[in-house]
């Protein structure tokens, strides 16, 4: 029993499973649909998809003559179009940059208000909740609620906002013949007993993709 974690063991292993998930993750974002020399397949990632089939927007965060909040409206009305596409469907998944950015337009009221003939309020901060385990920010806009995640995989990375409708798509595990290949932890793949060696070493593995149709229904906003 140590100091600072009572058990060193369960430690590792919780950090071992968060790095699994987020490779996952970053696999279910950026890969690329491709057949390696090997014969293996790998299906495409969400951001890999938009670029080559759905809707691609530019977007600058410079304080002078970057994006403007207009700008941005008239990109979600092309992208909301009712026909195919819902508000309360669809998740924003931004990096940090613009997550701050998204709060500074639905927060600044100077900005965002308009009084004239009809009152007018185009960005606000509506609520926030949680949903699959994250926090969520919903800002309201005149073509509906934004749902606004902050994700880190996107901060090294040129898309500054991946927009995905989440009716029209789903993760899907390698099954066959019987056999699953979703997660599956197997304990004991080397240890002392089958090398000679004093330590056990388990492994965390998983065969699994993302299946994306309606690629109208999913945008990628990038510098």
């Amino acid at each position: 029993e140590l100091k600072l974690a009572k058990d060193e063991w369960m430690r590792i292993w919780k950090n071992k499973l968060i790095e699994h998930k987020y490779d996952i993750e970053t696999d279910l974002l950026f890969s690329s649909k491709q057949k390696d020399s090997s014969g293996v397949r790998y299906t495409a990632g969400l951001v890999d998809y938009v670029l080559s089939s759905g809707n691609i927007f530019s977007i600058s965060l410079a304080s002078s003559g970057g994006t403007t909040s207009d700008d941005f409206l008239q990109n979600m009305s092309d992208f909301m179009d009712p026909r195919y596409n819902s508000a309360n469907a669809t998740m924003f998944m931004c990096d940090t940059a613009t997550f701050n950015w998204l709060h500074k337009l639905s927060g600044f009221q100077k900005n965002n208000i308009g009084i004239s003939d009809q009152f007018r309020f185009d960005f606000a901060i509506a609520g926030k909740k949680n949903l699959f385990g994250l926090p969520v920010t919903t800002i309201s806009t005149p073509y509906g609620d934004m749902n606004v995640v902050r994700n880190i995989h996107l901060d090294a990375s040129p898309v500054r906002i991946v927009a995905v409708n989440l009716k029209h798509v789903a993760y899907r595990p390698l099954v066959g013949n019987g056999v699953n290949r979703d997660t599956q932890i197997y304990v004991g793949v080397q240890s002392l007993e089958n090398t000679g060696v004093d330590r056990r070493i388990d492994l965390i593995q998983t065969e699994a993709g993302l299946e994306i149709v309606m690629p109208e229904a999913h945008a990628v906003w990038k510098d």
